[in-house]
């Protein structure tokens, strides 16, 4: 795995459908990262962050699913309940593939960096989609997702900075 910058070339030519499934695509990459971080973690808290995490993540794809199958939906996902603070405490670091047998450190560094990457694609789709309500949703998916970039960055501050 390694982190990327998504790209929307032409709002105008996706359909709604095709916007969700991608959304989909990325909601269940990022259960598959936070189920393989589990079997790192070294502490309780931390596998019950994690566990959060996925939890919240399935969430996401559990209600994108259902919009698929029923736009009247749109209206039922994210909480936006204001901005969220970005701490930016991994963005300076290298990025780096993510490999099998990786430690806690590194699986937090890119994880907070996918977040990010996450975060940066749903609100470039809500900006192409402004003032319609599949815009709002992208709005408040970016906001969760920046706010899962938050708990990561403090969960590597208190226990990889605060270890070293």
């Amino acid at each position: 795995m390694t982190t990327k910058s998504f790209e929307v070339s032409s709002l105008s030519e996706l359909n709604w459908k095709a916007i969700i499934e991608a959304a989909v695509k990325v909601e269940e990459q990022s259960i598959a990262l936070y189920t393989m971080a589990l079997k790192n973690a070294k502490y309780p808290s931390s596998k019950v962050f994690l566990k959060q995490l996925v939890e919240e993540e399935m969430g996401h794809k559990k209600k994108l699913e259902a919009i698929m199958n029923d736009e009247k939906k749109l209206s039922e996902l994210g909480s936006h309940g204001g901005a969220v603070q970005d701490l930016k405490i991994v963005d300076m670091l290298e990025d780096t593939p993510l490999s099998e047998g990786a430690d806690y450190e590194a699986i937090l560094v890119y994880a907070a960096k996918r977040e990010k990457s996450t975060y940066d694609y749903y609100k470039t789709l809500a900006l192409g989609l402004k003032g319609t309500p599949i815009g709002e949703l992208f709005f408040k998916l970016a906001q969760e997702e920046l706010s899962h970039k938050n708990k990561l960055e403090k969960e590597y501050d208190d226990c990889i900075l605060t270890e070293n």
